[in-house]
């Protein structure tokens, strides 16, 4: 079933809600500058997908929004066997759209839906696209609320699944990097193993919204080779406005330089935000950023905002093999 196919890629593992632990980063959650996602492209499914390996899927995209939670534009999706039959074909409108740098999450309505292969209602469900901009090598990640996953505006999953054909365009007209260029800081390195599995990790700071405040994030994270994204190992230290949180990782995925991890606090200068979920996206790129979610809005597995803090600072390793913890990055 094409159900069977697609959950390994929703994680919707659970879904939490809190009182926010420190600031939240939803980038262009204010009116300005235009940003626009369009183009399309596709490929086919690879043998994690089985029993739809070789399956050929395609996705157009065409949303432009000054206001992120106000865009305008559709979307839509074909997906068929090899031999040409079609399982799903789906279309619909964009209802939400931040865009930083060459990262996009938009997030729609379906409203039109021809599905033989599919045995559920699709009409009036939401989805969720990612899409990274790579030039030579462009990337998107799908959430599909059809599926029970938890589609949110303004947020999403990771860009794991690599074009083969045609792209997307991606325009910020909103943010830059940091006013100063990004310092070296305390280096971000991997320790080499003999797992070949995905690691993520971030030491970066600068100022956060408050005057004269400073915020500094040290994350680190790994998938042994083969397993799944809830098999993460690792935690996170946020520090921020003179709060800081300590937790552990429920989940990473990553698709090339982007990387979305979702988490519980351990422990906090604040007893009361023990227990509530976070989640962080990190970009690895010219401009490294990251962004994170804490409790203002549902926080589900492998989800969150695109990343938009430029540190002023450190940086952010995405997709090396090794193994990495916060005892390395101290």
């Amino acid at each position: 079933m094409w159900v069977a196919r697609l959950l390994p890629w929703v994680v919707a593992v659970g879904v939490a809600t809190g009182a926010a632990a420190l600031p939240s980063v939803a980038a262009g959650n204010e009116a300005g500058p235009e940003v626009s996602l369009s183009g399309s492209g596709g490929g086919q499914l690879g043998p994690e997908w089985k029993p739809y390996d070789g399956d050929p899927v395609r996705f157009e995209i065409d949303a432009r929004a000054t206001d992120p939670l106000h865009p305008s534009g559709t979307f839509h999706v074909v997906h068929r066997e090899p031999d040409g039959r079609l399982l799903a074909e789906f279309s619909g409108r964009i209802t939400s759209l931040s865009v930083v740098d060459e990262v996009a999450m938009a997030t729609g309505t379906i409203d039109v839906a021809d599905h033989p292969g599919i045995p559920m209602e699709l009409v009036g469900k939401p989805v969720s696209f990612t899409v990274y901009d790579g030039g030579k090598q462009d990337r998107i990640g799908w959430m599909w609320g059809f599926f029970g996953a938890p589609v949110r505006p303004l947020q999403g999953t990771a860009p794991s699944f690599a074009l083969t054909d045609g792209g997307f365009q991606v325009r910020d007209g909103r943010h830059r990097g940091p006013s100063s260029p990004q310092q070296a800081g305390p280096k971000v390195a991997v320790t080499a193993a003999n797992d070949t599995g995905t690691t993520v990790a971030a030491v970066l700071g600068g100022p956060d919204r408050s005057p004269g405040g400073t915020l500094r994030l040290e994350l680190a994270a790994h998938v042994p080779a083969g397993g799944d994204p809830t098999q993460v190992q690792g935690g996170f230290r946020f520090t921020s406005k003179g709060a800081r949180i300590d937790g552990r990782l429920t989940c990473l995925a990553t698709g090339g330089p982007v990387a979305i991890t979702t988490g519980v606090v351990t422990s906090s200068t604040d007893p009361a935000r023990v227990g509530q979920p976070v989640s962080f996206s990190l970009k690895d790129g010219k401009i490294d950023r990251v962004g994170w979610s804490a409790g203002v809005s549902e926080v589900a597995d492998c989800r969150s905002v695109v990343p938009s803090y430029a540190p002023q600072w450190g940086g952010v390793v995405v997709g090396k093999s090794g193994r990495l913890t916060l005892a390395d990055l101290r």
